[in-house]
């Protein structure tokens, strides 16, 4: 989109067209104009009626909002003394809305102007006196003949400005001057010339005596002329204010002026480099008596040499003889502590002995790193009070968390110590019981214990609701009679097995009412020899329940059976009993029993329609009903030889294996069928959910926002340790050091200087490193919670101008073995120095890098940026240092408003305000007017070697 053009009008003025007297050179014009109007109403004749317009006395101030903008800015302080001030309106025809006269010869004076006085001796600003405005009094000593502007030029210094998108028609104007009001104004310029570094008073007054007056608050009566007139000698002027700002100028020269005086400098051999003296570094090295290393700062040179030390072979001496001396405290006893060189960045390292080639070796090896480092240790030792202070205003929400999170570790000691011994040692047959009200939110849960999850298994085993409800709680309860009653009758030798493993339980109360249990005893006797024909018929189909415990391993390997007979038993009329121990009472298979008939309570399932009915309880009853009494303890059985099988169980089972193996072989498990569940992974998963690592977890990540991370693998409790961040550019803190560690030899560049140099990421890391490592003693030195290997400070340079850069380093905790200095973020990137006026008085300038051959819109912002008092900036730049000579540097002056005054050094000379020597306001307005200025540096020119 192109800018839109704009176009300076001499004078505007709307409304209708009246009929009055010409503004000519050599008059001036009247104060006040009748004329007369034409009136028609109702389409009858019209008639002429006088009417007297209102004129530059009728006016007593000016509506602030009309004030759009004036130049200077109010209270500058230095503005160039080249250019002109002026102020702006919002009404384009404001200037000669109230001026009683017509245009001569494209001339038509405002009936007020801007007028610039300079503050001295007899220059006042007086408040209102009659009047409601503001009294600028000039007289002696101050001179009104040179302080004020002659009035019968007052026409040159007020113009109009529309802006035009296409030709400058007239129709194009008078639609800009009627529509949008951001694309009009008008404008009052001061011819004053201005001194250097001078204070002003600039002011809007009346240009006509009448409203001079009014303004004052006289009546204006018949006052005619201008409202002062030059002359040498003149007396004291006052005048009314409508608006009016203060200002001063700076030195001399502007953008354009101090742009140009800028030149490309390439630099000297060794600049940015200082040598450090190794010849008494008390390592007892021999022949190092001129021994010197280089060291750089912040910035280098782009050509600076990657040898820095006098001797090559200096540095595989000097590392070997200061390792012992930095890693001697780790063979000190703990009882005699050796206060040694410390090791910098040695928290980001474990073990902290030197050892490999990695950065810390380079750090704590180097000379120059050590230097760069312990530099980051001085801004922390001058700066601790302030940084102590900000990073305790950074936690001051962790006193109140770490009460809870304390609470809370009790807490999980307690709850870790209950579960692991009262709850994982539970049977599956009572764990599950246990945890029986937690069931509903296990339900819910994701898998805890690396298998399927509690409610797939649930959900598979086809269980009932009210499996592990209140009801069959009650009957199975481990002390409950019913149990006590069955453990007594079992034996003791069933006791053991159950205990050992070596036999299943058989108070199984969850299995027994999973279907495919509930099917196992319910199948129908056959009517004949029991055979795989007649019993085939009664099976459930295969998608209700697995035969894949039924094979030719599991007969073989059965309990002997001496009791064991074919017969057929013909069907139960009643219920189905409940299973008892020592046999399975299902139908007439396997008639034994331990005990006989006699032992045999007749106890029936509550859900199978033939249970006694549910016990029913009023309000207000007691508790359970007692527990009938205990029946007397069963004397052991006498020691019996082992069980043998009958000749029947005998031929059954070699009969039955046979054509298992033959017709019913053994295939690879294709997962659990549905309507079974195994108690042992269901109880784990239930063990796993229900686990105090994991409650507890949940329950106090959902007090943060944030949850933060468990401090060991083996708690829930979070790491509280809270890591203060500065976001400061610390490139300011090694600046407040001296200059020379951002760049040795910079106290030697001239003025008007342009260079082009490069980061030095070695020198950056070392610092940095150095200043995590010193805060970090700092903070545990003050007890402040925190780890000693988080980073506090990450950025070097003053990133504001690009807010997306990535910090300058990363974290300290994660530089593992890689080398000092090395690109893990971002290469080196190129950096342009300047040492001018420039930048301090133009700090808005517009700063980039364009590659040539670019297309218009692809130049680079900087990417960093810095300054040093009096008059030095730097610019860094994304550039690829080898492709640095593809580029070319613009500095720019921020576009902006219009701007009028003259070249350096091309004002008027002898004269306090500018003559109008242009045809009309609008001619002198093009002519003043200073467009921005720009200027290119190619980098080839600041690469240059320097001229011998």
């Amino acid at each position: 989109m192109t800018e839109p053009a704009l176009l300076f009008l001499p004078w505007v003025r709307r409304g209708g067209a009246l009929s009055l007297p010409p503004d000519l050179p050599s008059g001036h014009p009247p104060s006040h104009v009748s004329t007369t109007v034409g009136v028609s109403v109702n389409d009858r004749p019209g008639a002429d009626v006088p009417v007297q317009l209102l004129g530059p006395g009728d006016v007593t101030g000016v509506a602030p909002q009309q004030v759009i903008r004036s130049d200077p800015a109010p209270n500058a302080r230095t503005f160039e003394s080249n250019y002109l001030a002026l102020v702006e309106f919002d009404d384009p025809g404001l200037p000669w809305l109230f001026t009683p006269a017509s245009a001569s010869d494209g001339k038509l004076r405002p009936w007020l102007c801007l007028v610039v006085v300079r503050e001295q001796p007899g220059v006042r600003l007086l408040p209102a006196g009659k009047g409601a405005l503001p009294v600028l009094h000039v007289g002696t000593p101050a001179r009104p003949e040179v302080e004020l502007p002659n009035l019968a030029d007052s026409w040159a210094w007020a113009h109009a400005q529309v802006a035009l998108d296409g030709a400058a028609g007239s129709a194009a104007v008078a639609a800009a001057l009627a529509g949008d009001p951001a694309r009009n104004l008008s404008r009052l310029m001061c011819g004053r010339l201005l001194a250097e570094q001078t204070p002003y008073l600039a002011c809007v007054v009346p240009t006509f005596e009448a409203g001079r007056r009014a303004g004052l608050g006289d009546d204006p009566g018949d006052a005619q002329g201008p409202a002062w007139t030059i002359a040498d000698g003149m007396g004291t002027v006052e005048l009314p204010v409508y608006h009016h700002w203060r200002f001063a100028t700076g030195p001399s020269g502007d953008f354009q002026s101090l742009a140009l005086a800028i030149r490309g400098r390439p630099v000297e051999d060794g600049f940015g480099l200082r040598p450090i003296d190794l010849s008494t570094a008390g390592l007892g090295l021999s022949g190092t008596d001129d021994a010197q290393e280089l060291l750089g700062g912040a910035l280098l040179a782009l050509d600076a040499p990657t040898q820095r030390w006098s001797d090559p072979a200096l540095p595989d001496r000097f590392s070997a003889a200061l390792e012992p001396v930095l890693n001697a405290p780790d063979s000190a006893p703990a009882a005699e502590p050796l206060l040694a060189p410390p090791r910098y960045g040695s928290a980001y390292r474990t073990p902290a002995t030197l050892a490999s080639g990695s950065w810390y070796e380079q750090l704590n090896l180097d000379p120059a790193a050590r230097v760069a480092a312990a530099l980051g240790t001085l801004v922390i030792q001058r700066q601790q009070e302030t940084l102590a202070a900000a990073a305790w205003e950074q936690s001051a929400d962790l006193s109140a968390a770490t009460r809870v999170v304390g609470l809370a570790g009790l807490g999980f000691a307690l709850a870790d110590s209950l579960h692991r011994r009262h709850v994982a040692p539970l049977s599956p047959e009572v764990g599950l019981f246990v945890l029986a009200p937690l069931r509903a939110a296990m339900m819910t849960a994701p898998p805890a214990s690396g298998g399927q999850s509690f409610a797939v298994q649930w959900n598979r085993a086809r269980l009932p609701g009210a499996a592990l409800g209140s009801a069959v709680r009650r009957v199975t309860r481990v002390r409950g009679p019913a149990v006590r009653r069955v453990t007594r009758v079992r034996g003791p030798a069933v006791r053991t097995a159950e205990r050992d493993g070596t036999m299943p339980p058989l108070l199984d109360w969850i299995g027994s009412m999973v279907p495919s249990a509930r099917l196992a005893r319910s199948f129908a006797a056959p009517s004949g020899p029991l055979t795989f024909d007649g019993v085939g018929p009664t099976v459930p189909s295969a998608r209700v329940l697995s035969w894949a415990a039924l094979t030719a391993d599991a007969v073989t390997n059965s309990m002997p059976h001496p009791g064991f007979a074919l017969s057929a038993t013909p069907a139960p009329a009643g219920p189905r009993p409940f299973p008892l121990p020592g046999g399975i009472v299902t139908g007439g298979v396997f008639t034994e029993a331990v005990g006989g008939p006699a032992a045999r309570p007749a106890l029936r399932r509550p859900d199978d329609g033939g249970g006694p009915s549910p016990i029913r309880r009023r309000p207000g009853d007691g508790g359970e009903p007692p527990d009938p009494p205990d029946p007397p303890d069963l004397p052991d059985r006498p020691h019996h030889p082992p069980p043998r099988d009958s000749a029947a169980a005998a031929l059954f089972r070699t009969v039955a294996a046979k054509q298992l193996g033959r017709f019913a072989p053994v295939t690879a498990d294709s997962g659990t069928a549905t309507g079974t569940v195994v108690l042992g992974t269901l109880m784990a998963e239930a063990v796993a959910l229900t686990a105090p690592m994991r409650t507890f977890t949940a329950a106090i990540g959902a007090l943060f926002t944030t949850a933060p991370a468990p401090a060991t693998d083996d708690t829930p409790m979070p790491d509280l340790r809270f890591t203060p961040r500065f976001d400061s550019p610390m490139a300011h803190s090694l600046a407040e050091l001296g200059e020379q560690w951002l760049l040795p030899g910079l106290a030697g560049v001239p003025a008007n200087t342009a260079l082009g140099l490069r980061t030095n990421g070695a020198f950056v890391e070392a610092f940095m490193v150095g200043l995590n490592h010193e805060f970090g003693r700092e903070l545990l030195w003050r007890e402040f919670p925190t780890r000693l290997t988080a980073t506090f400070f990450d950025r070097f340079w003053d990133a504001a101008v690009a807010p997306t850069e990535p910090p300058d380093i990363p974290q300290l905790d994660q530089w593992a073995d890689r080398a000092l200095g090395a690109p893990t973020i971002r290469p080196e990137r190129f950096v342009l120095l300047l040492r001018s006026e420039l930048m301090r008085r133009f700090p808005d300038a517009v700063v980039t890098a364009t590659k040539r051959g670019a297309a218009p819109g692809q130049a680079l912002l900087p990417t960093f940026r810095g300054s040093l008092d009096p008059d030095v900036t730097f610019f860094g730049f994304a550039i690829p240092l080898a492709d640095a000579d593809q580029y070319a540097i613009s500095i720019a002056e921020q576009p902006g408003a219009p701007r009028f005054g003259f070249e350096v050094g091309e004002a008027p000379s002898d004269v306090s305000h500018a003559p109008a020597t242009d045809a009309s306001a609008a001619k002198l307005a093009g002519r003043l007017r200073q467009l921005p200025s720009r200027i290119t540096i190619p980098v080839q020119v600041l690469m240059r070697k320097p001229e011998s």
